[in-house]
């Protein structure tokens, strides 16, 4: 019982020195960054009502919608695929990736609002002109 208590008071040591590294870093990086966006401000004025923003607006939520609807309905065909085979290993391959396309069609909207979202903390008035989440 001493061998695993000490094991992970080591290990929450490790955890809580590189944490702490993480977070003074972070912290650095944004007070750096909070002066350079202040100066960026006018930056992503030059785009909105351009052909380009509207380029991106069509563009960008036509190809997530695609893959987030095409990754749903993957998964649809291989949950069906799976209940064919007789094979164990056949269907464990079947099953493996009907996941894989779930997760892609949960996770493809939410990039695209990751992304959006990283655009508008660079403080440039782009994110206010350009959307690249469909269905809103």
């Amino acid at each position: 019982m001493a061998t695993h208590y000490t094991a992970y008071h080591t290990y929450l040591s490790q955890f809580l020195k590189h944490t702490s590294r993480t977070v003074a870093s972070a912290g650095v990086l944004l007070a750096i960054t909070s002066t350079t966006v202040a100066a960026q401000e006018g930056v992503g004025n030059g785009i909105c009502g351009t052909p380009l923003a509207d380029t991106i607006n069509q563009a960008a939520p036509l190809v997530v919608g695609t893959l987030m609807i095409g990754a749903a309905i993957l998964s649809y065909v291989l949950h069906t695929a799976a209940g064919f085979p007789k094979d164990p290993q056949t269907v464990q391959s079947f099953k493996n990736w009907r996941n894989r396309a779930g997760i892609s069609a949960v996770t493809t909207p939410l990039f695209a609002v990751v992304i959006e979202m990283f655009i508008g903390f660079t403080g440039t008035s782009l994110a206010d002109c350009v959307s690249l989440v469909p269905f809103f």
